[in-house]
């Protein structure tokens, strides 16, 4: 398991930014002691910095875990790969990795926390020609039309754990 302080930066996306953070445990954006964060949908980027595991392999495994939603992987600036689950593992070859190492996990959440933002705040984001929003499920109702006024926030980021594993 990869341990250490993992860096949460905001890259895009609304209604506002959050600001920076340092995390020593991995988990879902939205349990953190902040409103912008549980209403944010977009990217967001974890970066920690770890040691290149001790004895030889051909190449590592890595598993991020648990994701929501997808995720890509860039190790020492270079592109690895792009996870859209419901697996989230990629061969990582050991010419790959170096002394030190840099990993950057980019992710993104999906939509619903900021329509639920929007809807709470009656922010117009339902702008279709000649057609309404009805609502599937009676508790998504409100005025004749879909609402996610009342949703609670989705989990949103990497909560890990994140492990790389030698093979043979």
């Amino acid at each position: 398991m990869l341990k250490g302080q993992w860096k949460l930066e905001f890259l895009s996306g609304g209604p506002a930014l959050p600001s920076s953070t340092v995390m020593n445990e991995l988990g879902s954006w939205t349990n953190l002691d902040n409103d912008a964060v549980r209403n944010f949908s977009g990217l967001a980027k974890y970066t920690i910095q770890f040691n290149k595991p001790s004895g030889e392999a051909a190449s590592y495994l890595l598993n991020l875990g648990k994701v929501n939603e997808t995720a890509e992987v860039l190790l020492n600036g270079k592109w690895i790969a792009t996870l859209i689950g419901p697996s989230y593992t990629t061969l990582i070859p050991a010419t790959a990795l170096q002394s030190t190492n840099k990993l950057e996990i980019v992710v993104a959440n999906l939509m619903a926390n900021r329509i639920a933002y929007m809807d709470r705040n009656s922010m117009a984001w339902k702008i279709f020609y000649n057609t309404n929003m009805p609502a599937r499920k009676a508790e998504n109702l409100k005025d004749g039309l879909f609402s996610a006024a009342h949703w609670k926030p989705l989990p949103s980021g990497l909560s890990g754990p994140v492990s790389l594993t030698p093979l043979k």
